[in-house]
C-alpha cells in the first residue's frame, strides 16, 4: 500500500470568492478521509482579511498559510511520504510546490488548470495571489511571496495543461522564459490528443533529467459543463475523456508523489452535489 497523507489547507485568501476554504472538509467527510488515516490540517492563523499590500491581496494571510503548508510538505515528504494537498483557492500550491522542491530541485511540474497562474504583482488585473504561484516559485514577484520557495522552480520543468484563459502579462513572461512550447491549451490538446501531448511531456521530462512528477490539479481546467461549483469557469475546457487519457499517462511519467487539488467551492454546487461526488471520484482515481 502506499504510504501517504492528506494535508487539508482550508483557504480562499488568495481569491476573491468565498467558499473554496469549505472544500478540504467536504471531501474529507463524503469519502478522502476514509482512504488514508492520515489526515493532516493546516488551519489559517489569520481569519480576518487584510488589504492590498505590495500589489497583492491579503497578502500576510497568503504568506502565513502558504509557508505553513511548504513545512508540512516538506516534513511528510521527509519520512518518505506521499502527499496529497486539498484546498482551498490555488494560492496554496505555492506552499506545497516550495516544499517539494527542497527535497528534489529538479521536480517536474504539470500545472492541470484552465489558467497560467504566472502573474506577477506588475502584471495581475486582480491582485489575487491564486494567480500568482508558479511566478513566486519562479522567483519573479517582488513581494513577500517571493521568499516563500527557498529552492526556485526552473521554468523548463514546468508544463500547462488545460490553459486557456492567459493575461498578456502571462503570455510576455512565457515568451520571456522560452517555454511557449511548454503550454499545452485546450485547442493544443484537442488538435494532438491527450496522448500525444503525454508523450511530449514525457520526453521533455526526461531530456531534462526528471524523475519526480508534481500535479497541481486545478478543476476549472475542466469543462464547466462537466465540473461548474468553482470560482473562475473558462469556457471550452477539457473533457471528461482528456482526463481519462491524462490519469492514464500519469502512470507512465516520472513517479508522481505529490499532489494539489484545488478551488472546488461547495457553496457553489448543486443541491446533488455534482461537483462535490466527480471531485471524489476523480481524487479516488489519483490515488489509486
Amino acid at each position: 500500500m502506499i504510504d501517504f497523507s492528506i494535508i487539508c489547507a482550508p483557504f480562499q485568501c488568495g481569491c476573491d470568492r468565498n467558499g473554496a476554504q469549505q472544500a478540504p472538509e467536504w471531501l474529507v467527510r463524503n469519502g478522502i478521509g476514509a482512504v488514508s488515516g492520515d489526515v493532516r490540517w493546516v488551519m489559517p492563523h489569520m481569519h480576518k482579511e487584510g488589504a492590498t499590500d505590495q500589489g497583492v491581496k491579503n497578502l500576510a494571510e497568503v504568506i502565513d498559510q502558504v509557508a505553513r503548508i511548504r513545512d508540512e510538505v516538506l516534513a511528510q515528504r521527509k519520512e518518505g511520504k506521499c502527499v496529497l494537498t486539498i484546498g482551498g483557492d490555488h494560492s496554496i500550491a505555492l506552499g506545497s510546490v516550495a516544499g517539494v522542491l527542497e527535497q528534489n530541485a529538479n521536480v517536474g511540474v504539470i500545472w492541470y488548470d484552465a489558467h497560467g497562474d504566472v502573474n506577477t504583482e506588475a502584471t495581475s488585473p486582480s491582485a489575487n495571489a491564486h494567480g500568482m504561484p508558479v511566478a513566486a516559485l519562479m522567483g519573479l514577484c517582488k513581494s513577500g511571496l517571493n521568499e516563500i520557495a527557498r529552492v526556485r522552480l526552473k521554468p523548463q520543468n514546468i508544463f500547462w495543461v488545460g490553459v486557456r484563459d492567459l493575461d498578456a502579462g502571462e503570455v510576455e513572461t512565457i515568451g520571456r522564459l522560452g517555454i511557449t512550447d511548454n503550454v499545452y491549451s485546450t485547442e493544443r490538446v484537442h488538435q494532438m490528443g491527450m496522448t500525444a501531448v503525454m508523450e511530449d511531456i514525457n520526453r521533455k521530462m526526461e531530456a531534462q533529467g526528471i524523475e519526480e512528477v508534481h500535479l497541481s490539479f486545478d478543476i476549472d481546467g475542466m469543462d464547466p459543463s462537466i465540473v461548474w461549483a468553482t470560482g473562475t469557469r473558462v469556457e471550452q475546457g477539457l473533457m471528461q475523456d482528456d482526463l481519462e487519457a491524462f490519469v492514464a499517462w500519469l502512470r507512465r511519467l516520472p513517479e508522481m508523489q505529490t499532489m494539489d487539488f484545488v478551488e472546488y467551492n461547495p457553496l457553489m454546487d448543486d443541491e446533488e452535489r455534482t461537483t462535490g461526488k466527480w471531485c471524489v471520484e476523480m481524487l479516488r482515481k489519483f490515488i489509486g
